[in-house]
């Protein structure tokens, strides 16, 4: 018969390895829900052209979502009054640097003043078209992000709140232009 001594020291390691694989499941499900895509039902319809109604970016440099040579362009709608419309322009030129591949646009609402002062403020490298709202574009939401792909049509879209929402965007669209 076994003393106490290996029982326990089984039972241990058991109970090791059933806490391992628990951390594993929750580590596991939360990288899946960090790179889910939100609210994809909302917004534009996927595989329309996207209407930029030339709309000219604040620099002056008129922009075009198709023959750019580009893999496609990644379009934000943002607002100043949204906190996490902030995260998104602070790992933005990050983002434009790690992934020259794409075109990026920012689509902001709220005072012309203060749009100016954010694009100073997190020293913003993207085109920026102040807007007055989004309703034009069927956008309840910000920040809203549109992946279109190099011939204009819309092939991802959702709620981008982290750089791991904005990579979705990007893995989506690409799966659905190379279809």
């Amino acid at each position: 018969m076994p003393d106490i001594f290996t029982v326990s020291y089984i039972l241990l390691w058991l109970v090791v390895i059933l806490i391992s694989y628990g951390v594993i499941v929750v580590l596991k499900s939360a990288i899946t829900a960090r790179s889910t895509l939100y609210e994809q039902q909302e917004g534009l319809p996927e595989g329309v052209g996207f209407p930029l109604n030339n709309r000219i970016p604040m620099d002056g440099k008129a922009l075009d979502v198709t023959g750019h040579g580009k893999l496609g362009t990644l379009i934000f709608l943002t607002s100043l009054q949204c906190l996490a419309c902030k995260k998104l322009y602070s790992i933005i030129n990050d983002v434009q640097k790690k992934m020259p591949a794409y075109q990026y646009l920012f689509m902001m609402s709220g005072p012309l003043e203060e749009v100016n002062a954010a694009i100073q403020e997190y020293g913003l490298e993207v085109p920026v078209i102040h807007v007055e709202n989004f309703k034009d574009l069927q956008t309840p939401f910000v920040p809203f992000g549109y992946y279109v792909s190099p011939d204009g049509l819309i092939q991802a879209k959702g709620i981008i709140n982290n750089e791991g929402h904005l990579q979705a965007l990007v893995t989506h669209g690409e799966e659905r232009t190379s279809a």
